[in-house]
């Protein structure tokens, strides 16, 4: 009934593994941009666990040793500037068929770099196996954009060449572009809790959508805030974005080619703990259903999917998926509403791991190479 992750083997892994032999043996050369992030220091941590990607430069706006900003990371890369690391970027390109570049830089910031390389590699631009891990390129409307924003979109001509980053829903569009936009934190757990249901016709979109969400301190980056400040975090609790969530855009482009487009009542809430997203959904039935039928809709959604289980008889939790790429799942109908509880590690799903598995697919490399699928457990 489940999609359970934790067997060892799913019928992705086998396909993945049956075609290992065709990939290329070489190491595809990685650029960091924003490479003094916390979803930077993640994705160091990630790419160590890598077969085949290699850190060949790491930008920040400061020179200094990678391992200073993270010291977890052993690693004796330098920072460089923008300016050598496209430049690197091209001569990699002029010789070698693959390149590939992660944008770890804040919100606004990519579009001048995507712009740059652009115009530094022109037609070997094609052939950039992209992420970016900002909100540049996820909504590829303007208009919504501007909606989500509140100003205008910096380079919207860029916006067709980037598919939208999250593989459960959109893996074909983003091997076929070659750039992704991985999915914001939020709106990965706002899309996995009500995408199948909704493809299903099972929800109402006259009603309102109901989401109420908790995020760790780790969502607000790495520079301290009053907000993430240890004392004022610790055994707290509070709602924040009562007008509403920026990512929220990203489920209303999920809904648009469905025709919904349902009032969304979503309140995040920041917890008192580092990592992880615990999202609750009350979604309004469309017709009759039963928990045992809603869990086969979102069994079947998520059959042989990696890093999403659907469980049942038992709840999500945070701790269990905890550094790791995975998404848990419960279903619940209760009278005309379907309840989806979600959690998932909004560093590594949410962020670094959702991105490192958006390059595995553009790259044509198993998407669980370099994610773990085990959370932390009772430690």
């Amino acid at each position: 009934m489940s999609a359970n992750v934790g067997s060892p083997r799913t019928a992705r892994d086998s396909k993945a593994q049956a075609s290992e032999q065709a990939i290329d043996q070489a190491a595809v050369g990685v650029w960091l941009f924003g490479a003094r992030g916390l979803l930077a220091g993640e994705l160091l941590r990630l790419l160590e666990l890598h077969p085949r990607l290699s850190l060949e430069g790491a930008v920040s706006r400061s020179a200094q040793p990678l391992s200073q900003a993270h010291p977890h990371w052993l690693g004796d890369k330098l920072t460089q500037t923008s300016e050598e690391a496209v430049d690197q970027i091209a001569k990699r390109l002029a010789t070698k068929d693959k390149a590939a570049v992660f944008l770890a830089l804040p919100h606004g910031d990519s579009a001048a770099v995507v712009a740059a390389l652009h115009q530094r590699l022109g037609k070997d631009f094609e052939r950039l196996a992209l992420v970016d891990l900002a909100a540049d390129f996820r909504l590829a409307d303007p208009a919504l954009y501007r909606s989500a924003y509140g100003h205008e979109h910096p380079a919207p001509a860029e916006l067709a060449g980037f598919a939208y980053g999250l593989p459960e829903l959109n893996r074909a569009a983003i091997q076929k572009h070659g750039r992704a936009a991985a999915a914001g934190c939020f709106a990965t757990a706002l899309q996995l809790a009500s995408a199948p249901a909704a493809r299903a016709g099972l929800l109402d979109a006259k009603l309102p959508w109901h989401f109420f969400g908790v995020t760790g301190s780790s969502g607000s980056g790495a520079e301290p805030k009053p907000g993430t400040h240890h004392p004022h975090r610790h055994g707290n609790l509070w709602a924040y974005s009562l007008e509403g969530h920026r990512h929220q855009a990203e489920l209303v482009q999920c809904l648009r080619p469905l025709g919904m487009e349902p009032p969304i009542v979503f309140l995040p809430h920041s917890g008192p703990f580092a990592r992880g997203i615990h999202l609750t959904a009350a979604l309004p039935l469309a017709r009759a259903a039963t928990t045992q039928s809603a869990l086969e809709i979102y069994s079947q959604a998520y059959a042989g999917e990696a890093f999403v289980e659907v469980l049942e008889g038992r709840v999500p939790d945070l701790r269990s998926v905890a550094a790791s790429n995975r998404a848990s799942i419960g279903v619940h109908v209760r009278g005309s509403v379907l309840c989806v509880l979600v959690t998932l590690d909004n560093v590594v799903k949410g962020g670094a791991g959702q991105a490192l598995q958006c390059m595995n697919v553009i790259l044509g490399f198993p998407e669980t190479w370099g994610l773990p699928r085990f959370g932390l457990g009772v430690c």
